[in-house]
């Protein structure tokens, strides 16, 4: 596939001249634990032939200007304050928009499989000022995908459903639902007083020194995926030594799964440790509920933790009972806990787990967005045909996403070194 891209240009909020709100949103403690990176996601559309790409893409356009003007942080840039606190400056600077053309049609990609090949439909956002960047491509069949980059700092999964859902509306002619900007609510205490260790957010020692450079094998990208049916089984594999009335969720059956058979491929074994670092969404935890108009991030991390001979020559009712333990653990205390621990981190700095590292083993990152209403973003024309990530950009990272059969299916998108990958693909389907 070749893809030709047009300059960048900067879509601004629909406001009157002069009304650009100019303050700043002070980012929380989990704002700032998560990567100061940019989060890629791809959503693909066919077309109805009486439905002109361009068209759709000055609609898109528009909408996208009117949803800033809500939505002020995807329009602003990062900056701090007079104390030295990261802050996003609501500037109105803008959100950066291309054009791009591809050579061949959208059945020609399904199913998407991640790769450097479907980055192309992507803007670049390595070292990008710009907090959100848009890349409308139109295809020979006359559909179109939407390559969004979106700085992860400014909101999670949850908040980012918020911003599509008001750009479906603005789009639509609809009402669009103002978000609430006040990050308040998600402050540490004064004091701050954190009562657990909260292991998840410390990095590992770094390795012995040596002259000699590290030379992995090369990364492989897959998407596994699951049925329904095989998702049943695997649920029921899990299950099958625990005592009565107790019970596992898909996620946690499927993760411990993922998670030895991870371990396998990469030819760990015995004493040495593992970890599996869980997203878990803090706004199903807080007793204090946050509105549902809460636009940030309130995702914190569960750890669950293992020697890698008991993880994989135990049952898998073994790990799936280590990884729901380690969820159920991130409650109301935990998460307020989280927040004040994090709070001290930015004034007292020790070694926290917020940047990529580009090798996990043997530990394991484990994110879902099966739960985000993906397909159900339609603008008017359709719901989409494929949403996911483009690719996993380093060595260790989980993502679960519903299948674009829409069907109870779940896609496993991962990387591995090579080796390791050719035998999770054989692992992974052995129940």
């Amino acid at each position: 596939m070749e893809v030709k891209k047009g300059p960048k240009r900067l879509i601004r909020a629909a406001v009157a001249d002069g009304q650009t709100e100019q303050r700043t949103v002070p980012l929380s403690s989990s704002d700032l634990v998560v990567p100061r990176v940019h989060v890629e996601i791809i959503y693909a559309y066919e077309l109805p032939s009486s439905v002109d790409a361009q068209f759709v893409s000055k609609q898109l356009e528009d909408g996208l200007g009117k949803t800033l003007a809500e939505y002020k942080e995807y329009a602003g840039r990062l900056s701090k304050d007079l104390n030295g606190r990261p802050v996003i400056a609501l500037n109105g600077q803008g959100a950066a928009w291309f054009d791009a053309e591809a050579n061949v049609s959208l059945r020609d990609l399904m199913p998407f499989s991640p790769g450097f090949e479907i980055l192309q439909l992507v803007p670049a956002n390595r070292g990008a000022e710009e907090l959100l960047l848009v890349q409308f491509t139109r295809f020979k069949c006359g559909g179109f995908t939407l390559g969004i980059a979106r700085h992860h700092q400014v909101a999670d999964g949850d908040g980012v459903g918020l911003f599509m859902a008001a750009w479906v509306a603005a789009v639509r002619g609809e009402i669009i639902q103002s978000p609430l900007h006040d990050r308040s609510a998600l402050m540490a205490r004064e004091p701050p007083q954190p009562t657990f260790e909260h292991i998840e957010y410390k990095r590992p020692p770094p390795p012995p020194e040596t002259d000699q450079p590290v030379d992995y094998p090369p990364l492989a990208i897959r998407k596994l995926h699951f049925s329904a049916e095989l998702l049943a089984k695997i649920k029921s594999q899990a299950m099958k030594d625990l005592e009565e009335g107790s019970y596992f969720t898909t996620f946690e059956s499927l993760a411990a799964h993922l998670w030895r058979c991870i371990t396998r491929a990469r030819g760990l074994t015995g004493e040495v440790g593992s970890k599996a670092i869980v997203a878990v969404n803090g706004r199903r935890r807080l007793e204090k509920k946050l509105p549902d108009s809460y636009f940030g991030n309130v995702i914190f991390h569960a750890c669950a933790q293992s020697s890698v001979g008991d993880l994989t020559e135990k049952p898998l009712s073994y790990a799936t009972a280590i990884m729901r333990d380690a969820i159920k653990r991130v409650d109301n205390e935990y998460v307020l806990s989280a927040l004040d621990f994090l709070e001290l981190q930015q004034k007292h700095p020790v070694p926290v787990a917020r940047t990529h590292k580009t090798v996990l083993s043997p530990n394991l990152s484990v994110t879902s967005w099966v739960q985000q209403p993906l397909y159900k973003t339609d603008f008017g024309w359709g719901t989409p045909l494929f949403v996911g990530p483009p690719l996993v950009p380093f060595e260790g990272l989980l993502m679960l996403i519903p299948s674009h059969t829409q069907d109870g299916s779940i896609d496993a998108v991962t990387g591995l070194f090579a080796p390791d990958m050719e035998k999770l693909e054989r692992y992974a389907f052995e129940i």
